[in-house]
């Protein structure tokens, strides 16, 4: 997530966000409707027709139900999902959840040889990841049904594919530490000055989005700043290891943005020239750091 974040969760919110990397890969083969999921160096199992599972196995086991009881599309062949994202068996902040969800709707309507378009998977996901999540706005899972960078708006739901601006590179940098969204979410119930700062400042940078570098710049400092201003009522919000790391990414000349919830997992670094990214990377691999990914080399495209 770019903006908007805690903002979205309340009704005509907005939220701007990409979709990186490769998170999660879904593969049919000939069998019995299983599946198999590796994921945080672990291996889990679901049994043909079970529906129920816990953790990360369980978005994919509710996926399954509800495609098959709403749709009548149920899996007919084996099933291995394969989740990155991890360091050491840590998380590193990239929509694991939502990636099976996504991965998992797509590989069963492959299976059935039925396509949807994104927003109809989009809206499936929202539907699946929140029954099991319990909260969220649905962003992660309808940027990554449609891939690339979104704006989105919870209500109505609806997104719009937004161009990369020229110009603009990033870097998502892990801090070393893996944060529950949701434990950020719960533990922080921020005031409605807050959180209609955070918002301004997202539609701020989503109505600059397309122009020059440099009001696109000010724009996501504008809303790192609204966003710092809420958390300053629970300190603990930006634990010492992520403002360290802020701290690296303004020396290095980068606006530095919170991502998602910003208890920690990823930090983003933003700049109008390739090489202050460039020496921010090296910098923070020189201390042992490790990145997650470059914008806009590594935004994904839509899924398959």
């Amino acid at each position: 997530m770019l903006a908007g974040e805690y903002a979205v969760l309340r009704p005509h919110g907005v939220a701007l966000a990409v979709a990186v990397g490769d998170v999660a890969q879904a593969t049919l083969t000939p069998g019995a409707p299983d599946v198999t999921l590796y994921a945080f160096d672990k291996v889990f199992r679901l049994p043909a027709r079970q529906n129920t599972a816990d953790g990360l196995l369980g978005f994919g086991a509710r996926a399954l139900a509800w495609l098959d009881a709403e749709h009548g599309l149920p899996l007919r062949n084996q099933l291995t999902l394969r989740v990155a994202g991890a360091l050491d068996g840590a998380k590193v902040g990239l929509g694991t959840s939502a990636a099976v969800t996504v991965a998992t709707i797509r590989a069963v309507l492959q299976d059935a040889a039925t396509p949807w378009p994104p927003a109809q998977v989009a809206e499936a996901a929202r539907h699946i990841h929140g029954a099991g999540q319990g909260a969220g706005s649905g962003y992660d899972v309808t940027t990554i049904a449609f891939g690339g960078c979104v704006a989105y708006q919870r209500t109505p739901d609806r997104a719009a594919p937004l161009a990369w601006p020229s110009g603009l590179h990033g870097l998502a940098l892990f801090s070393g530490a893996p944060a529950p969204t949701q434990a950020a979410l719960d533990k922080v119930p921020m005031a409605p000055q807050h959180l209609d700062a955070i918002d301004a400042a997202a539609r701020v940078l989503l109505a600059v989005w397309n122009g020059p570098v440099a009001p696109i710049l000010a724009a996501l400092a504008a809303c790192d700043a609204a966003f710092l201003a809420a958390a300053a009522a629970d300190p603990g919000l930006v634990p010492p290891h992520v403002a360290a790391l802020r701290a690296r990414i303004a020396a290095a000349g980068c606006v530095a943005r919170a991502s998602g919830a910003g208890g920690g997992d990823c930090v983003l670094a933003f700049a109008d020239n390739a090489a202050a990214i460039d020496r921010l990377a090296a910098d923070w691999r020189a201390a042992g750091g490790h990145l997650v990914a470059y914008l806009p080399q590594d935004i994904a495209p839509e899924a398959a």
